[in-house]
This record gives structure tokens, C-alpha cells and sequence, in this order.
């Protein structure tokens, strides 16, 4: 060995070595690769926790899904599903005072975290035909306000100024507008906590604040005529001041659905029940063409259809019974309501209820009876009624019995015969009609409580109507005082002349 050199030792040899030098530089790269490899296989971990839905008082028209809004207005590192809802007037279910809202009311736009309506399966409450959460993703593909669609035209009186001008040239009023108000916040603060209504308005944390409750069981026909002022007044689960409240009614009938061989009964054990709840449903489906309501229609029209007696061609409290003229009444509005926003109705079913009416007519068609021909003044409204939206020939034979009904002016009490005689009358513009409309306009409007808990609400002596109490004295009244716009498929001239 040369002077002045050393003798690499061993591991310097092995350091230097050109293979050994390869060796680590592959081992190198393949660990690289296989690192990026596995962070590439690794999937992006998402936020698992639970969307809450979101209900935002603003003149949003649809669903967004906004990230990280929160209900205060934070961040919250998650996205919710945001329901915008218009600014409702009425105050809190459990606000026990008189209130008198405005007409528009000026509301500030705010965000409320609220939980979906939970509902129970118990043996009194089934599972629900479809989830709240699933019915409430529909929303998000509604129209937009101004888009057409089947049988909407049919509603429009009840939406902006179609709506002044209905009340202006049909025989409203200042007062008559005002108090419509007052009864639709009167009905949203005695709303159950399930999204019902009940006769006997319990759940609704009334807690006797108002006297007269009905003794009717049927939650679905006291949800279903509490629903229908509001879609009177232009206010559905997707457009108005009203829409929580109407998406929780409309979400508890679909929810008390009961499937079976005849079709979807929504009864709860009357023909009553069923009729007033399919009515509302197929109204909310005409105004808003929300895919979601479709299957809940058909199948509400096809139980109607096949409880009908075949032999006699009405309705009763059960499927196949001999009909009476008040329950025929109810699924004849509900199948034409259904009809105008297209569900088919099949022609039989229609002809028997002609055949009914002509079974219970009396004096050729001018008045009728429950049950048998008899010249009953609250039954003959109903039947004459019924005439004008199956396109009965024989005008002449209305004209006359509704003569007979109106000449003596509208009975201050008698709410279910003035309910559905305003209809007729106003749908024949028959010459009484001004003239007993603005009787029947003004003695209503100064019979609504004005005091307390019961502020908004009527309670009339009509024994016809009594074992519905003040809730359902209360809806028609609405109902009667909304007909100078509300122009119900079954109501508009185009549909009463249309056939089905």
C-alpha cells in the first residue's frame, strides 16, 4: 500500500459501491411510489354527522343547500338543507291573546332550526306511508312561481292582485279581507304539534283558552278542512306566508294513509274524513304540481272510487253504504278537484252521482233531501251545487231553487247552508246573489270573536255543523268569506262547464 493513502475499511467500500448505490435508490422510489399510491386510495373523509333541515323565513323560492350555514348565521364547518319559508303572521301556538295581524305582514327575514316532524307508530298512529325527509327532498324540484302547468290556472285568483280584484268585483271587502287574516292566524296557532288539527283542539296547547270544541274523531277530515282556507288563500308547502304551517298538515295526512286493496284510505273510519282530506291534497297538487302528492291522490281517488254504492251511486260514513247527500257532496268536490289537476276520474263513477241526485230530487231537481227526495234548505244547496259541477242540463230548475233558498236572506247561524249556497249562487250569478251576499259578507265578519284566546274564530249555533265545533265553524267561515277568489276547480266556470 502506497504512502499517505488509507485502506477504505468495509463499509465505505459497500457505501461506494455502484450496486449498493442502485439498491438504494430503487428502494427509494418504489416507497415513494407505494406512499402515493395509498394517499390516492385513501377516500376524502367526509363530515358523517347528520344535515339538520333548516327552515329560513325568506322570499327564497326553493331549496338550496347552503355550506356551513348556520341558524345564527356561524360557520358551522357542515351544510344543511336549507326550506326558506315566507314570514308567517300568526303568533306562537301557545301565545293565549288576541291578535290582529296585518294583511302583509313585516317580518324581518331569520333562520329557525327546527327538526322534522318526528311521528310515532303506536297502534293509533301507524308508521308513516313515506318518511318526512323523503317528502321534504321533493321540494327542491318544485316549479318556479310563474311556470305553467296542469290546472294551475285554475288557482291563480287566489294568489296577488288576482286576489284584490276577485274581492272587488265578486262582493268582498276591506273587512271581509281582514278578517279572513284573523281566522287563518286564529287556525295556525291551533295547530298540533304533529303538523293536525283536531275537533276537540287538543295538542294544540289551547288549554281551554277557547270554548266549543267539536267531539269529531277524525283527525284527517279536521286537518283536511283546516287545510283548505289556507290553499284558499293562495298559501301552499311551496309559496305564501303560510307554508310551514300548511307542509306539516299536508305531511300529516300522507302520513295517515292507510294502503289497502280499494286504494289509499284516509278516513280514520268515515267517508267524511276521506273526501275533506283527498280534497286537500289534490288542491295542493293542482297548485304547486309537487310529484310527491301524485301517488297520495291517486290513490285517495281510487279508494273513493271503489267505496261507492254501486247500486244507489253516493257515499256514506263507510265504503258501499246507501249515500247521503252531505258525504257525496265532499268526494264529488275531491274527485273534480282531482280532475282539473289530472287524475283521471272514470266516467261511471261520475254517473252515479247524477244517479244519486236524481234518487234524493224533489219538485224536478229544485231541492233535495239526505237521504230520500225531500225539500231539506241545507241539503238542497248541497244537491244544487252538486248539479252545477256535473254540468246538469236543467238550469232552469237551479235557478229556481236557489231562488227559493236565498229570497229570504242568509240564516246568521246556519254556516254549512250559506257555505255552500254563496258557491252557488256566485257560480250562477244569479240575480240574489249581491243582494244576499252582502248580508250574509257582513253578519259574518261582525260574528267573529274579537277577545282572548278565541280572537279570529267563529262559533255558530248550527246543528248541522255542531259536532265540529269551532274549528270547523271557524273554516268554513273562512272558506265562505274566500269565495269571491278562491275559484276551487270544482267552482270555476271553465271547470263547471267543462265537464269531466
Amino acid at each position: 500500500m502506497d504512502e499517505g493513502h488509507e485502506t477504505p475499511s468495509r463499509i465505505e467500500r459497500l457505501i461506494h459501491s455502484p450496486t449498493v448505490r442502485s439498491t438504494y435508490a430503487s428502494l427509494v422510489t418504489h416507497v415513494l411510489i407505494l406512499i402515493g399510491l395509498a394517499l390516492l386510495l385513501i377516500p376524502t373523509r367526509k363530515d358523517m354527522r347528520p344535515r339538520p333541515i333548516v327552515i329560513a323565513m325568506a322570499d327564497a323560492e326553493a331549496i338550496d343547500v347552503v355550506p356551513g350555514h348556520a341558524a345564527g348565521g356561524g360557520e358551522t364547518g357542515s351544510d344543511e338543507i336549507v326550506v326558506p319559508l315566507a314570514a308567517e303572521p300568526a303568533p306562537p301556538i301557545d301565545e293565549a291573546v288576541a291578535v290582529d295581524p296585518p294583511i302583509v305582514p313585516l317580518i324581518e327575514p331569520m333562520a329557525i332550526a327546527v327538526e322534522s316532524p318526528a311521528i310515532v307508530p303506536s297502534a293509533n298512529h301507524p308508521t308513516p306511508v313515506e318518511s318526512v325527509q323523503a317528502i321534504a327532498a321533493s321540494l327542491a324540484s318544485q316549479p318556479r312561481r310563474g311556470s305553467t302547468i296542469p290546472g294551475q290556472a285554475a288557482f291563480e285568483g287566489r294568489r296577488g292582485p288576482a286576489r284584490g280584484q276577485g274581492v272587488l268585483e265578486r262582493g268582498g271587502s276591506a273587512a271581509s279581507e281582514e278578517a279572513v287574516e284573523r281566522g287563518l292566524a286564529w287556525l295556525a296557532r291551533h295547530q298540533a304539534a304533529d303538523g293536525s288539527w283536531r275537533f276537540d283542539l287538543s295538542g294544540c296547547r289551547c288549554d281551554g283558552g277557547c270554548r266549543d270544541p267539536g267531539t269529531v274523531s277524525s283527525t284527517t277530515a279536521s286537518t283536511g278542512i283546516a287545510l283548505l282556507p289556507f290553499l284558499g288563500a293562495g298559501h301552499t308547502h311551496v309559496d305564501g306566508a303560510y307554508r310551514e304551517t300548511v307542509t306539516r298538515g299536508i305531511y300529516y295526512l300522507m302520513s295517515r294513509m292507510q294502503p289497502t286493496p280499494r286504494g289509499g284510505d284516509l278516513g280514520e273510519g268515515t267517508m267524511y274524513g276521506h273526501g275533506v282530506a283527498t280534497l286537500a291534497l289534490a288542491e295542493a297538487f293542482g297548485m304547486t304540481n309537487d310529484e310527491a302528492l301524485v301517488k297520495y291522490v291517486r290513490d285517495a281517488v281510487r279508494f273513493i272510487e271503489t267505496a261507492q254504492d254501486l247500486h244507489g251511486g253516493g257515499w256514506r260514513y263507510l265504503p258501499g253504504q246507501p249515500g247521503d247527500t252531505t258525504v257525496t257532496a265532499w268526494q264529488l268536490a275531491a274527485l273534480k278537484s282531482a280532475g282539473i289537476a289530472g287524475v283521471a276520474i272514470p266516467s261511471p263513477t261520475v254517473d252515479g252521482v247524477v244517479r244519486f241526485l236524481d234518487r234524493v230530487q224533489v219538485r224536478r231537481g229544485e231541492a233535495y233531501g239526505y237521504q230520500a227526495p225531500q225539500a231539506r234548505p241545507c241539503t238542497s244547496a248541497i244537491g244544487l251545487l252538486c248539479r252545477l259541477y256535473t254540468a246538469w242540463p236543467n238550469e232552469a230548475a237551479i235557478d229556481r231553487g236557489l231562488t227559493a233558498l236565498a229570497k229570504g236572506g242568509p240564516d246568521p247561524d246556519a254556516i254549512y247552508l250559506n257555505f255552500y249556497l254563496s258557491q252557488a249562487l256566485l257560480q250562477r250569478d244569479h240575480p240574489l246573489w249581491q243582494r244576499w251576499n252582502a248580508r250574509n259578507r257582513d253578519q259574518l265578519v261582525a260574528r267573529q270573536a274579537a277577545r282572548g284566546h278565541e280572537a279570529g274564530s267563529w262559533f255558530l249555533t248550527d246543528h248541522d255543523t255542531a259536532p265540529g265545533g269551532r274549528l270547523a265553524h271557524t273554516a268554513l267561515a273562512v272558506l265562505t268569506l274566500e269565495v269571491y277568489y278562491r275559484l276551487l276547480p270544482i267552482y270555476g266556470p271553465d271547470a263547471v262547464a267543462g265537464g269531466w
